[in-house]
């Protein structure tokens, strides 16, 4: 028996995957389209139908459950946090860019009117849960990316939103000297906090590790379950494209795609030309 029907076999013991492929009416073909998602939620629910919260996760998704949907004709994944998790009221992980200026209001030009706009309509229409996409923020050195989306951020902290503002660089390299300790609580919680920004994408020393096991599965749970993201970058997002493909010099055009279409799918990409103002009174 070929490995693959071994593995079928398996998995059309588990009656919930049964249930699920009955309820869609699936084909052969989409079942073995969406093998790999059935056969990981199979997994995931074993290894949490014998834990419970009591014992140390083992889950795939880390202190999460996952669950089986069914749309635009896809068999998909989406994480959830485990219900026997209680989940910290703080959170470890907050780098707070331009402090010396960040309880000013930015400077308003016909530069940022695009910008300041897209912040105002994003603080007005915001709700938990509620799918609306964030902002990709790109432009040159200095023109104000990081201040513009501190100043969010401080707003979205005084209407009582959980807010993680972290600096990607920086960021990447505390995931990469946690990754025997404590990696997986800091990846948890960027998955799950209600508003994720992330500065300076693009600047890191991108490499397989950061791309495929920590960026993209955030990105891909944030997707999945509405929470907004937003980005500042000093590379277009064909450049950043171009960036995420070259690991090591490798180039892996697919896995650069991938997380472009990612953050096209969460974010409006927006320009800002403006001057330098690094150093300078106003912001």
């Amino acid at each position: 028996m070929k490995a693959i029907e071994k593995l079928k076999k398996e998995l059309f013991k588990n009656q919930e995957i049964i249930n699920f492929c009955e309820q869609y009416k699936l084909t052969e073909e989409q079942i073995d389209d969406g093998f790999s998602e059935l056969y990981l939620h199979k997994d995931n629910t074993a290894i949490c139908a014998k834990c419970l919260g009591k014992l140390p996760c083992k889950s795939s998704a880390y202190q999460m459950i996952t669950e089986l949907r069914y749309t635009e004709k896809q068999i998909k994944i989406i994480y959830k946090d485990c219900p026997y998790i209680t989940k910290k009221t703080t959170y470890p992980i907050k780098f707070l860019h331009c402090s010396y200026h960040e309880d000013e209001a930015p400077n308003v030009n016909a530069n940022r009117i695009q910008v300041l706009k897209a912040i105002d309509g994003f603080l007005e229409n915001y709700e938990k849960g509620k799918k609306i996409k964030g902002i990709y923020l790109y432009g040159a050195f200095g023109v104000g990316k990081s201040f513009l989306l501190m100043h969010l951020a401080k707003r979205l902290e005084e209407k009582g939103e959980r807010v993680i503002f972290a600096g990607y660089p920086d960021l990447m390299r505390q995931i990469k000297s946690a990754i025997f300790d404590n990696a997986e609580e800091i990846i948890a919680e960027l998955k799950t906090i209600d508003i994720l920004v992330l500065d300076d994408i693009g600047s890191e020393n991108n490499t397989p590790y950061i791309r495929d096991d920590v960026l993209s599965p955030i990105l891909q749970y944030r997707m999945d379950n509405d929470l907004p993201v937003f980005m500042t970058s000093n590379l277009s997002l064909d450049e950043l494209s171009k960036h995420f493909s070259e690991t090591n010099n490798e180039l892996d055009d697919m896995k650069g795609r991938r997380i472009i279409e990612r953050i096209r799918n969460l974010m409006h990409s927006i320009e800002l030309s403006d001057k330098n103002y690094r150093n300078k009174e106003q912001r």
